[in-house]
């Protein structure tokens, strides 16, 4: 390059001018010129202002003795009075340290030149929005923070102080202390703003967030075997709360308790638990106690739900409890009628039917209550008897019995028209369809009487008949005339007109009731016996003395072995019916025969057995006396 020799000469002749020496070429000779001196130093700005911490560039300017001014920039010394308000270096940028006023100098060749410096507060620089990016759910909240950096270095938090604005409000909605919320799906920003510096940051709005799940109830108490149907409730961050039941993941913590993947929950065991509803990593939680089996229902039943009135039926009361099993509470729960009038009941649940209707039966326990509905029908019978129960009827009798019925309301009916009638032994008694009975033959017999599925009896005692007539033996031998007695078979033995014969056992008493005399006569068929008084009754005295007056009892009997008629061994039976003619006392002048039928009467077991055992002596001690004949004296 041929430029170089040129540049560096044009350098050279500039130092000369600088240094006053002045060259001049003319005419073949140089003269030389005395140098202009620096006589002024001005700096600029002359009163300079700055922020803390921000630095300026003084500028210093020298006026020469020749009028002329050059900006000074090298072999200037530049100096602060105060550094602790304003330091300068040696390029004259001046920077300040604090607030206050220095004076900044710049020497040069003895000349020196100074400008008062005032340093202010530190200026804001810029702005920054934190956090920078957001993603925020629908409808919550975040707080930004606005942090400003200043001229001297610092940093200050602006948050309270800037002014918040959201560039799409409908977005993103930002308070005056930079609390932003998310109103819509989508992007924004949101500045802050001071000191005409703006900071900003950019917000994403999402859906909403699930904040927080509730279970219902909080707190449950649950009887054993009992379940429960839970309920989470999701709450987010915008919009009302939903049911997210069916969508949370259930789990239960302990053995007291299982719950199914609905969110039903099932008492297992005394205790308590904790059961757990989890969705998108939010958790809900409540607790379960579960206690002693509760009383769900009441199962009221009875054998019968129609009750005869008067009649009374046990009811039951059994409880249904939660945990399966079942609790008899018949004789502790609280009983009661809704018709007391038509059915009462019991405390222990016994009810009694009071008149015809329907009533409802209540049993009640721990605020629960079961019940029956009850219909009372009209009385039934629910006892026969027969009227009179025991009866003794002597031979060929006959009476009416009567069948009454028990109701079931306490009540009697007669139902004597309608039963059933029947004799056990009808060879002894016989019973008519009515209820008449008629004895047949000496003996026992039991007659039973049927109505609506009851039945009764009686027991009848057929008491043979005895034929009784009364003797004056005086006034037979006063008067000179033989009483005769007429003893009739009039066959009817046993209620069988062809029975055959029939011992007519006679029984002679004097008129201290001592037995004279005693015998036994076969009657034949409807035969006739005709007894002389005094040939045949009173002929042959035990005592040998003929009775002044006295009784004749004959008792019919049924033949004994080989036909015999032993009256120390009757067996009485039939039916012997007599007359007797007797003398009168010639005295009374009334006729002197009179006649008078045998009294037939009833004849005892213990009658009968004193006269055959009295027999029975004469027989054995009398020595062939006290046995009458029959019939061969008359």
């Amino acid at each position: 390059m041929r430029l170089g020799p040129a540049i560096r000469a044009i350098s050279v002749l500039s130092a000369l001018l600088f240094s006053g020496v002045f060259v001049s070429c003319g005419g073949g000779s140089m003269s030389t010129k005395s140098p202009a001196k620096l006589t002024l130093i001005k700096i600029a700005p002359s009163k300079p202002a700055l922020a803390k911490g921000t630095t300026m560039q003084l500028v210093a300017t020298g006026v020469f003795s020749d009028g002329t001014e050059q900006t000074l920039d090298a072999s200037l010394t530049w100096q602060s009075n105060k550094s602790s308000v304003a330091t300068i270096d040696a390029q004259g940028n001046v920077t300040g340290a604090d607030e206050g006023v220095a004076l900044v100098s710049a020497s040069s060749q003895g000349i020196t030149g100074s400008a008062s410096v005032t340093v202010g507060l530190p200026t804001l620089l810029s702005i920054a929005v934190s956090p920078f990016q957001s993603s925020l759910p629908l409808g919550e909240s975040e707080q930004l923070t606005a942090t400003g950096s200043f001229s001297d270095g610092t940093v200050q938090d602006l948050t309270q102080s800037a002014t918040w604005t959201p560039v799409a409000p409908t977005i993103a909605s930002a308070s005056a202390q930079g609390l932003v919320t998310g109103v819509s799906e989508g992007v924004t920003q949101v500045s802050a703003d001071y000191q005409g510096v703006t900071g900003s940051a950019s917000i994403t709005v999402g859906v909403p967030a699930l904040l927080s799940i509730t279970l219902g109830p909080d707190q449950s108490s649950l009887p054993l075997g009992e379940s429960e149907p839970l309920t989470a409730t999701g709450n987010f961050s915008y919009g009302a709360p939903q049911n997210l039941t069916q969508s949370v993941t259930w789990t239960s913590s302990g053995a007291a308790i299982a719950v199914t993947a609905q969110g039903t929950v099932t008492a297992q065991k005394l205790g308590v638990a904790r059961v757990f509803a989890v969705y998108q990593g939010v958790t809900g939680a409540a607790s379960v106690t579960v206690g002693p089996p509760a009383l769900l229902s009441i199962t009221v039943s009875a054998n019968q739900l129609s009750l005869p009135k008067g009649e009374s039926e046990p009811f039951a009361a059994i409880g249904n409890l939660s945990n399966g099993t079942t609790q008899n509470l018949t004789q502790s729960a609280s009983w009661s009628s809704s018709v007391s009038t038509i059915a009462s009941v019991g405390t222990g649940g016994t009810v009694v039917a009071n008149a015809v209707g329907t009533s409802t039966i209540s049993a009640t326990s721990a605020s629960v209550t079961g019940a029956a509905n009850l219909t009372v029908t009209p009385p039934v019978p629910i006892a026969l008897n027969i009227n009179p129960p025991t009866l003794s009827i002597v031979l060929e009798g006959s009476r009416q019995l009567q069948a009454i019925a028990t109701m079931s309301d306490g009540t009697t009916q007669n139902m004597t028209g309608t039963a059933a009638w029947s004799s056990i032994e009808p060879a002894i008694v016989s019973v008519s369809p009515g209820g008449l009975v008629t004895a047949q033959q000496v003996g026992s017999a039991t007659i039973l009487a049927q109505s609506n599925n009851l039945s009764a009896s009686a027991s009848l005692t057929v008491i043979p008949l005895m034929a009784v007539s009364y003797f004056s033996l005086i006034d037979s031998v006063n008067a000179g005339v033989d009483g005769t007695y007429r003893l009739i078979n009039p066959g009817l033995t046993a209620g069988n007109s062809s029975a055959g014969s029939l011992c007519a056992m006679v029984y002679v008493f004097d008129q201290n009731q001592e037995m004279n005399e005693c015998c036994g006569c076969a009657i034949s068929d409807s035969g006739l016996l005709t007894l002389s008084l005094l040939n045949d009754l009173t002929a042959n005295t035990l005592t040998g003395n003929a009775p002044r007056a006295g009784q004749i009892k004959v008792v019919p009997s049924t033949p004994g072995p080989n036909q015999q008629c032993n009256a120390a061994s009757p067996s009485p039976n039939g039916v012997v019916v007599g007359w007797g003619t007797n003398a009168q006392n010639p005295s009374t002048g009334a006729s002197p025969i009179t006649e008078e039928e045998f009294s037939l009467v009833p004849l005892y077991g213990g009658e009968a057995t004193v006269m055959e055992n009295l027999c029975s002596y004469i027989q054995q001690l009398g020595s062939g006396s006290g046995i009458c004949t029959c019939g061969t004296g008359g």
